[in-house]
């Protein structure tokens, strides 16, 4: 639905004018869109179009039998909008009308299935059962005991045109974060140099996803073969193995009481001078910073728990991390 919601998103920037919308593609010079060189901040409604329009669609390395999918539901969806939407008034007398109606369709349904990227809300659960053990302060009831937890669901897909234009490793050096007012911010995980590539992360990473899972995935998804150092040495790493490299500093962690206490502690521990960050996989840091993050300054499904979400005194990430720890201990 994302493709489809595109379309009408850019029909209604043009006015809902097909002709203007055709004229305009026809003129476009799409060597001469580069989202990351364009202002955003005076871009036009065209312009920030643009960069959705000259996305990738992998057209030509598709499947016979996953393109015709794609074309039998671009053909329904087409069907449907001139039956029962305005689409249809407009595009009755109009064969040229039609086809640009239907090719944008299919265009837009391929390019988000390898653009779209989750928006993320923060969703505060509380852990019923009975634990036997206090961890790092929990309290000594049941009552007590009872772990906060703050997990990342998904409540939305969007294209963002400029982080499509990040390449993917399953060891990233960004990592993106959902603000309230729709906008997408990334943040260093770990060193960058001038001139260094950014890389995001399409789904999979070198933690707890096999190579050849990740291999297959990357593969039947987005039509390309990885190559970042994990990959290239056929490296897979647990969670466990990643808490147990780094045991002090999580047992440092669970001391701060608020979010926001953490988010400095998890910085300065991160642009600690010299410190090493490994090739094959992402450091505990690396997974707390954005996860605070997105509590900090992220969407929440239900305003009523912002505040609480904001105050919270521990995250579920954290917990997690810190029982791999306690158990790695015993």
């Amino acid at each position: 639905m994302v493709g489809l919601r595109t379309v009408a998103t850019a029909f209604a920037s043009f006015d809902q004018d097909l002709e203007g919308w055709n004229d305009h593609l026809n003129t476009l010079d799409e060597t001469n869109v580069n989202a990351f060189t364009m202002d955003w901040n005076n871009a036009t409604v065209s312009d920030i179009y643009d960069t959705v329009q000259v996305l990738a669609t992998n057209q030509k390395r598709r499947g016979r039998k996953d393109l015709a999918e794609l074309i039998f539901f671009a053909s329904i969806v087409h069907r449907l909008l001139l039956e029962r939407t305005d689409f249809g008034p407009l595009c009755e007398s109009s064969p040229t009308r039609s086809k640009l109606l239907f090719d944008l369709l299919l265009r837009h349904v391929q390019t988000s299935l390898i653009n779209k990227k989750r928006v993320l809300h923060m969703e505060r659960e509380e852990d019923d059962e009975e634990e036997e053990d206090n961890y790092f302060g929990f309290g000594d009831s049941v009552d007590e005991a009872k772990e906060i937890n703050h997990s990342e669901q998904t409540h939305a897909m969007a294209v963002y045109p400029l982080s499509s234009m990040l390449n993917h490793s399953c060891v990233p050096n960004v990592a993106p974060i959902n603000l309230l007012d729709g906008r997408c911010a990334y943040i260093a995980g770990r060193p960058i140099a001038a001139g260094e590539q950014l890389f995001d992360l399409y789904d999979v990473s070198s933690i707890n996803y096999h190579w050849s899972l990740r291999k297959y995935s990357l593969k039947r998804t987005f039509f390309f073969k990885c190559h970042c150092a994990a990959c290239q040495q056929n490296v897979h790493v647990t969670l466990d193995s990643v808490v147990r490299a780094d045991p002090n500093y999580t047992l440092l962690l669970r001391v701060l009481d608020k979010v926001e206490h953490k988010i400095p502690f998890l910085v300065q521990y991160l642009n600690h001078a010299g410190r090493h960050y490994p090739k094959h996989y992402l450091m505990a840091t690396e997974l707390l910073l954005p996860h605070a993050l997105r509590m900090r300054h992220g969407y929440c499904k239900d305003d009523d728990i912002r505040n609480p979400i904001r105050e919270v005194d521990d995250t579920g990430l954290v917990a997690t991390l810190s029982r791999i720890l306690l158990a790695s201990q015993i």
